[in-house]
């Protein structure tokens, strides 16, 4: 029979180790009635100073009167959960799993039975779940945290007033993707103290760099819902941005070289644009079943530590009302999975997995994304000296030699050095629109220039262009290093 597991326990224990510290019934209207996000601070705060350090967490679920608000009582205990730095979280996709093994729906039910096999198959040693059950006319927030091994539980409870942010989540049919963007950059700014110049960067498909219409409706959403407030965040401006991608792409391990700028003033300038941006907003996004899962990020702009992190799941319909998409478009048309999947494992090799030194290759734009008529350039760095040649993967799914394709291109890049590409002519941003990669790669010996004409991107193509011809012995090289990096055109 399902119950709430370890209710039983809790009736002793709570004696014991949880009454004093819960607070009395309140009734309606009694100034120390709580709102739910202070109730939710307050839970998340009850049981990371409880719970062992290290411990592996899953937070499964409330049973509550909506959906919504089931789902933001679970998304906010896990942020708050993951910002405390001291757990193991569960990833989603387990967490879905979990969800099917205890058969949940809306509410926190788990047998003792699947508890235990909980533990056993994923590793949790805690399990937290509630309910969000009316009192007259306010709401009790009741969370229990379960030790899945010791079948005991500890449980915090608090009256919750009816103000603005609970009444949406009771009465209205979707929490909207705004509202949630805008939920993930307040939840962010918990992280900080004081007021930050941030900066929004790259919000990728499945972290791999990929950017799509999504990309750049989430980054305007953090955008706008930042610049609102304006205790917390100063928002970058494009120019700003610009100028600390440029910085940030120069400083590849420490090392900036300009060939025609002294190191020490391109280091001052290059320590004044990343002191301008303090913090950068990134992420990425992915399919969850019938869901997207979001993952935001504030990182230093000083020394990339992660200073906080919001997670939430939006169901599809939300981004197909609006016509966003996942995956990127080709030919004015959403491509599938399959072929994205299909052009990933084809340029794979460029992913610089067996790299024998130091070698990366970046655009200089922050968020990836060009519109028409800009222009586009990329920063090379090489911790060894080598000789580098770039290919250009464009919308259509051709590919080219990019650079050198004459005796004019010096394709030699000094170790330590970062070179700016291109050097001798300029790269505009013109249809067709969507998403285009850059594939680099080094090789111990100088190479003849070729240039060649574009042909579709293929395993055996891809593989004969990485392959050239020593300039003096004409024997065939591989090469020693790869990178890459992609980057999404739109219309103004």
């Amino acid at each position: 029979m399902k119950r709430f597991f370890g209710l039983t326990v809790f009736c002793l224990a709570f004696m014991t180790a949880c009454a004093s510290s819960a607070p009395p019934e309140q009734n309606a209207g009694d100034a120390n009635t709580v709102t739910l996000d202070e109730a939710i601070a307050d839970i998340a705060a009850y049981f990371t100073g409880r719970l062992p350090a290290s411990s592996h967490v899953a937070i499964t679920g409330f049973e509550a009167d909506t959906e919504d608000l089931s789902a933001y009582v679970a998304e906010e205990l896990w942020n708050r959960f993951e910002q405390a730095g001291t757990f193991v979280m569960v990833d989603r996709q387990n967490l879905e799993k979990i969800r099917e093994e205890m058969n949940y729906q809306m509410s926190g039910e788990v047998s003792d039975e699947a508890a235990r096999s909980i533990g056993q198959q994923f590793g949790v040693q805690y399990i937290v779940y509630g309910r969000v059950s009316r009192i007259g006319g306010d709401y009790r927030i009741s969370a229990y945290a379960t030790d899945v091994e010791k079948a005991s539980s500890n449980m915090r409870a608090l009256t919750v007033r009816t103000d603005g942010r609970l009444s949406g989540l009771l009465n209205r049919e979707s929490a909207g993707l705004e509202s949630e963007i805008d939920r993930a950059v307040t939840s962010l700014g918990r992280s900080i103290t004081s007021r930050m110049t941030i900066g929004v960067g790259r919000i990728s498909l499945n972290g791999t760099g990929t950017l799509t219409n999504f990309s750049d409706y989430l980054k305007r959403g953090i955008i706008y819902s930042a610049s609102q407030q304006r205790n917390k965040y100063e928002v970058a401006g494009d120019s700003l941005s610009g100028e600390y991608a440029v910085s940030q792409a120069n400083l590849t391990r420490d090392i900036f070289v300009e060939t025609e700028i002294p190191p020490e003033i391109a280091d001052t300038a290059r320590k004044q644009a990343s002191s301008l941006i303090q913090g950068v907003v990134e992420g990425d996004f992915s399919p969850l079943n019938t869901d997207v899962q979001v993952t935001l990020r504030l990182v230093s702009a000083s020394d990339s530590t992660v200073l906080g992190s919001s997670r939430f799941v939006i169901p599809s319909g939300e981004l197909d009302k609006r016509r966003l998409s996942l995956y990127p478009q080709k030919d004015g048309a959403v491509i599938t999975q399959a072929e994205f999947d299909a052009k990933q494992k084809i340029i794979a090799p460029f992913d610089g997995r067996d790299n024998a030194f130091g070698f990366t290759v970046k655009g200089d734009d922050l968020d990836g994304v060009y519109y028409e008529g800009e222009y586009m350039t990329m920063r090379l760095y090489a911790e060894k000296n080598c000789y580098f040649k770039i290919l250009h993967v464009n919308v259509g799914g051709n590919v080219q030699v990019l650079y050198p394709r004459s005796p004019r291109d010096d394709n030699f890049i000094r170790a330590g050095e970062t070179r700016r590409i291109p050097d001798n002519t300029r790269f505009r941003i013109t249809p067709p629109f969507g998403e285009e990669y850059i594939l680099a790669a080094a090789y111990g010996s100088r190479f003849d220039a070729v240039a060649g004409t574009a042909v579709p991107l293929s395993s055996s193509g891809l593989s004969r262009d990485i392959v050239v011809e020593d300039e003096e012995t004409r024997r065939e090289m591989r090469p020693l290093v790869t990178a890459k990096f992609s980057y999404t055109t739109m219309p103004q």
